[in-house]
């Protein structure tokens, strides 16, 4: 038996594989230099603005914020100072293609930082900042996944059974869907009656509903705020004194677990991913996440009003939504 066509067969072969697995190596290797590149070029745009406040370069400082910043940050050129004391580090770098966001720690004060690519460049988008450190797996609510299957499926909400019996609804005034994929908790608050848009002129808020507790398998309990506020939007004459002010319907979900806050959306003027109001409905989409669920594939999610296990209104096992 000649077994030479057979060894010049395998050979071959193997050689294709070693040859695929040597293509798979340098894709690795060049995606993670990537991914290096990126972390260095974002937090030197922190660098940078920590340099331009020490000595005062507004013009710098300018540079490196997003285009549509312009107009904001030139109404500060005359009240720009050098701050020599300005310190600043960054605590956690989250990047997701052309965007990315900075947790950053100054002196006395801690940073929310939204950045994008511009032309190549990447750009402070905006910041936001506070008197305690934010929780890390805050950037994927400032940095959200894109569509999980409920949503690419168009959000078949009519397969979500209620809460609560049509009975117990019509009493409260609202009733309450929940389901989850692989990347979101979605819940939706439906009101008996028309819910006013985000930004619309009020006079009182629409309310009824109950702050809500949330219960993973894997990540712990939450307690979900959500919320209508009135917030005012001013207008202001050529002195900068406000000679008008308008009420108008600010929604806004906060989430915190052992007291503390993870992460706040809000919409009221601007628009929030994680927040939509459109007739009566009100749906919240928590990123899993920002929970710390990695894989939901074995999770289980259990919401209800905040007094639950012992709820005065309901609790609910939450439906997973089929990949």
């Amino acid at each position: 038996m000649n077994l030479q066509p057979l060894a010049q067969k395998t050979l071959r072969v193997s050689s294709r594989y070693a040859r695929v697995r040597v293509l798979l190596v340098v894709l690795l290797t060049l995606a993670a230099c990537r991914g290096q590149s990126d972390r260095a070029q974002v937090e030197a745009v922190l660098e940078k603005l920590e340099s331009a406040e020490q000595t005062g370069d507004f013009n710098a400082y300018a540079a490196l914020w997003a285009h549509d910043k312009s107009a904001e940050l030139e109404k500060m050129r005359a009240y720009f100072r050098a701050r020599p004391d300005v310190r600043y580090r960054a605590t956690t770098t989250f990047i997701q293609g052309d965007q990315a966001v900075l947790l950053v720690k100054g002196a006395s004060e801690f940073a929310s930082m939204t950045l994008r690519r511009e032309a190549g460049q990447w750009k402070v988008q905006n910041q936001l900042w506070r008197n305690t450190a934010p929780d890390p797996n805050s950037v994927y609510a400032l940095l959200p996944p894109g569509p999980g299957a409920f949503q690419r499926a168009k959000s078949p909400w009519e397969q979500v059974s209620p809460a609560m019996d049509a009975s117990q609804a019509a009493r409260l005034g609202w009733n309450m869907k929940a389901v989850f994929d692989e990347s979101y908790l979605y819940i939706r608050i439906e009101s008996s009656t028309e819910l006013p848009s985000p930004g619309s002129t009020i006079e009182k808020p629409p309310s009824g509903w109950p702050v809500l507790k949330i219960d993973t398998s894997d990540a712990g309990e939450f307690v979900l705020h959500d919320e209508v506020d009135v917030g005012d939007q001013a207008t202001f004459d050529e002195h900068g004194r406000a000679n008008s002010h308008r009420p108008f319907a600010a929604y806004s979900v906060r989430l915190e677990r052992n007291h503390q806050e993870v992460y706040s959306a809000s919409a009221d003027l601007h628009p929030s991913p994680l927040v939509e109001v459109a007739g009566r409905n009100y749906e919240i989409r928590i990123p899993l996440r920002a929970m710390g669920i990695l894989d939901s594939r074995a999770t289980k999610i259990t919401t209800g009003d905040a007094q639950w296990p012992k709820s005065a209104v309901l609790s609910i096992a939450v439906q997973r939504y089929p990949r």
